[in-house]
């Protein structure tokens, strides 16, 4: 290495210390493929500080959790840790699906400058079927830093870990409308552009710029209040029977699940209201992989406990050409177990604002969770995302992946 570059290494790792909190560690020459001694391994050796990397996806649970010491798996000389023997079952059939972005190095700092730092697991997003990592400590949130500038980091990290390491990126391709042969549902590229949830994250930054701390403090503890009630632990999981319903659409059609299953997989997503904005985003972003759905034989559905009048109203003005459908008073939610009341306190910060027993036609106060379900066609559910966080909601391509398994599972005619 030449002094310039010596001095060069050294002036930036003085300004991020200075400016981040943490050290930089000068990367390795490039080298070939897989070299674990490239990868974040503490002195435990196990990835990710030992928790479940299954875990952060939505067929884990997608909430980090710490896996079991005696549940691993050792892939190309990195073991992971599982919570559960299903959750690595899940990774020794596709270990690419679900190993971190970047060694298990933190995102923002490999985009930022190449370098390698050490992670809090607790710290994280799932963007285009990938993992990311980041360092967190109670004066620095690279996460949100990443975000912020993430079409300039995004890429570069990627660059910076093909130098260091001599593998690819894994992001998700996107295929040309002439792309043939068509890939087998196990290994099939999704051609769907990543990133509903960084849209949803630069939407919730948006707003927590613009609004009153005060407000952001209410909305975070009333997304806090609803985790910690019993609804995520009653929220149907994959394996149980898709409850059946009969719902009508705003234009009057009556849409019947049963029905629906004997053609193919369904997808089934719970949106609040034409009134959110992270659901009109979540909702455009499925209408533009519906053809891709309806190609693997999947039928989509968004249930909603606003009045006909409003659903058409959000149907239209989004454009979407699936089914939305009334579901009032949150029946068919309740048996799926996602309904919950409001906290009094968002309710008390709704009343002359926003008058959801207008929109819903009942007194309720009640609202679904951020879920989306594939039926399979035997009636079962085969993926489930469920999140007490409004903000968070299921990849279209993770949802895509799921509707070309079930689809491939299903007996054959």
């Amino acid at each position: 290495m030449s002094a310039s570059r010596s001095a060069r290494l050294l002036i930036i790792a003085a300004m991020t210390t200075a400016t981040l909190g943490f050290p930089l560690v000068v990367l390795a020459a490039p080298i070939g493929q897989r070299d674990p001694a490239q990868y974040n391994l503490p002195k435990s050796r196990l990835a990710i500080d030992g928790y479940d990397p299954v875990a952060y996806f939505p067929e884990g649970s997608s909430s980090p959790k710490k896996g079991s010491d005696a549940i691993s798996h050792t892939h190309n000389g990195i073991t992971y840790r599982f919570a559960t023997k299903a959750n690595r079952d899940l990774f020794a059939a596709n270990p690419a699906r679900y190993e971190p972005a970047y060694g298990g190095w933190c995102a923002y700092a490999m985009g930022e400058d190449g370098s390698k730092v050490e992670i809090d697991p607790k710290s994280y997003i799932v963007q285009g079927g990938r993992l990311f990592l980041f360092y967190k400590d109670i004066f620095n949130d690279t996460r949100s830093a990443f975000l912020k500038n993430e079409p300039k980091l995004k890429p570069a990290a990627d660059t910076s870990w093909k130098k260091t390491s001599g593998e690819e990126s894994r992001d998700v391709p996107k295929l040309s409308p002439s792309a043939t042969p068509a890939p087998t549902p196990t290994t099939a590229a999704i051609s769907v552009e990543p990133g509903l949830q960084s849209q949803l994250d630069t939407l919730k930054a948006s707003f927590q710029l613009k609004a009153k701390p005060e407000t952001v403090a209410l909305y975070d503890d009333g997304i806090r209040q609803v985790a910690e009630s019993d609804v995520l632990r009653t929220a149907l999981k994959p394996g149980a029977t898709a409850p059946d319903f009969t719902l009508a659409d705003a234009k009057g059609q009556t849409v019947n699940l049963a029905s629906m299953l004997k053609q193919g997989p369904v997808v089934l997503t719970w949106y609040r209201g034409g009134w959110c904005p992270y659901c009109n985003v979540q909702l455009k972003a499925y209408q533009d992989i519906l053809p891709e759905l309806k190609a693997s034989g999947a039928q989509l559905v968004a249930l909603s406990p606003e009045l006909p009048d409003n659903s058409l109203s959000t149907a239209e003005k989004d454009k979407l050409t699936f089914s939305v459908v009334t579901d009032k008073g949150n029946a068919t939610a309740r048996s799926y177990g996602l309904a919950y009341r409001l906290p009094e306190s968002l309710v008390s910060a709704f009343k002359g604002r926003l008058d959801l027993p207008k929109i819903n036609g009942d007194e309720s106060w009640t609202l679904p969770l951020a879920a989306t379900y594939v039926v399979a066609p035997d009636g079962k559910i085969s993926y489930a995302f469920v999140s007490a966080d409004y903000t968070k909601r299921a990849e279209p391509a993770d949802v895509l992946a799921a509707v070309r398994a079930a689809a491939a599972s299903a007996p054959k005619p």
